[in-house]
C-alpha cells in the first residue's frame, strides 16, 4: 500500500516515471498519491498541443506513456499498478483528473524486465553511423506485429522524401509552425532550457546550426523565408532519415486507445534500447494522411491495424546522446 512508501521513495517514483517520452517533451503527468493505498493520473491543462494535436490524441498517449512508466517504477519496489480506471471527482490546481489505479505489495515480487532500461532510453535525432552488417540483421528481430520495418537504402530514401513532405505539409502552416517554436529551447540563456521541450543538444545541434536555428525559425521570420522557398529546406530531416539503419512503422490496434497506445509504444521504445539502438520520433509520417496512406499500404499494415508512429532506427555511441529535460519534482506532484 502507498503508506508503506515514504516521501523519498515517492519523490524517485515519480521522477523514474518522467522519464516517459511525452510529444515534444510536454510532460503533462501529474501525480498524486492517496490514502487509500492509490494513485491518481492529473494532466496538466495547460500543457496541450492545440494546433499540433487538435485531438488530444498525442496528449493521451502521453499520459498512458507516463502510467507505465508509474507501473515500471513501482515493480522495481514489490509493488504492481492496477488497471487504470477513469477518475472524475479528485481535484488539483491547473490539472484535470485522468485515471485513479490501486498499488498493491506483491507477494513474489517479479520486478519488469524492462525497468534497468528506462534511464538510458533516450532520442537521438541526428545521423547516425553507417549500420554494421551484423545491426542489420538485429533491426530484422525488431519486427513486431505492432511493429513493421522498413530498411534498404532506397526505401530510406523513399521514406526521407515522403517525411519531408508530410513535415512541410504542417510547417506551412503558420500557427503551426509557431506552437513548435513555443517548445523549441536554443540557448542555454533560455530558463526553459533544462526544464521541458526540445532543447538543441536533444535536437542534435551543431553550434553552426544552433546560430542558424535561433535567427532562422522565429516565426515571423520564418514565414518570411517560406515565401522566398528556403524555409522548407530548414525543416528538412532527409540526411538523419537516409542515415538510420532502418525504420519502424508504429501500428497498434485501431481500436485501442491513445491512452493504451502510449503504454505500449514506451514499452516497445524500451524493447529497442535493450539491443543497443536509439529511436528518434518522426510523427509528421504518422499525422499526414497521404503518407500514411502510403505506408499503409508500403508496409501491408492490416485493416484492424492503424498507424501511431514512425520512428527511424540506429546505434550511436551514447555519449553523443543527449539526455532530455524534465521538470523538478515538486511540479509533477499535485
Amino acid at each position: 500500500m502507498t503508506s508503506a512508501l515514504s516521501r523519498d521513495e515517492q519523490s524517485a517514483i515519480v521522477l523514474e516515471a518522467a522519464r516517459a517520452p511525452s510529444v515534444h517533451n510536454i510532460q503533462p503527468a501529474r501525480w498524486r498519491f492517496a490514502d487509500d493505498g492509490s494513485v491518481i493520473l492529473f494532466r496538466a491543462t495547460n500543457r496541450t498541443l492545440p494546433v499540433a494535436d487538435p485531438t488530444g490524441h498525442d496528449l493521451q498517449a502521453s499520459l498512458g506513456a507516463a502510467f507505465e512508466g508509474m507501473a515500471i517504477a513501482l515493480s522495481t519496489r514489490g509493488l504492481s499498478l492496477g488497471v487504470p480506471v477513469s477518475e472524475r471527482d479528485a481535484e488539483a490546481p491547473k490539472c484535470e483528473p485522468v485515471v485513479r489505479a490501486s498499488i498493491e505489495r506483491v507477494a513474489d515480487p517479479d520486478p519488469d524486465p524492462l525497468a534497468p532500461w528506462v534511464l538510458r532510453r533516450r532520442s537521438f535525432r541526428g545521423r547516425f553511423p553507417a549500420a554494421s552488417p551484423a545491426d542489420v540483421r538485429r533491426f530484422v528481430a525488431l519486427e513486431r506485429a505492432d511493429a513493421r520495418l522498413i530498411i534498404g537504402t532506397e526505401a530510406l530514401s523513399n521514406l526521407a522524401a515522403l517525411h519531408d513532405t508530410a513535415t512541410w505539409t504542417f510547417e506551412s502552416r503558420p500557427e503551426y509552425h509557431a506552437e513548435l517554436w513555443s517548445w523549441l529551447r536554443l540557448s542555454p540563456l533560455d530558463l526553459r532550457y533544462r526544464r521541458d521541450g526540445l532543447n538543441a543538444e536533444c535536437l542534435a545541434l551543431s553550434a553552426m546550426e544552433r546560430w542558424v536555428a535561433a535567427r532562422m525559425l522565429p516565426p515571423d521570420r520564418f514565414a518570411m523565408l517560406a515565401k522566398l522557398g528556403v524555409a522548407r529546406h530548414l525543416v528538412s530531416e532527409a540526411a538523419q532519415v537516409k542515415s538510420a539503419g532502418a525504420a519502424l512503422v508504429f501500428c497498434p490496434h485501431r481500436d485501442d486507445t491513445p491512452f493504451d497506445v502510449g503504454r505500449r509504444m514506451y514499452r516497445l521504445w524500451l524493447e529497442v534500447t535493450t539491443v543497443g539502438f536509439h529511436l528518434a520520433p518522426m510523427s509528421a509520417s504518422a499525422d499526414d494522411p497521404l503518407s500514411r496512406a502510403t505506408l499503409e499500404q508500403q508496409c501491408q499494415i492490416p485493416s484492424d491495424r492503424r498507424i501511431a508512429n514512425v520512428f527511424r532506427v540506429g546505434r550511436v555511441d551514447e555519449s553523443r546522446v543527449a539526455k532530455s529535460p524534465r521538470l523538478p519534482l515538486g511540479e509533477y506532484l499535485v
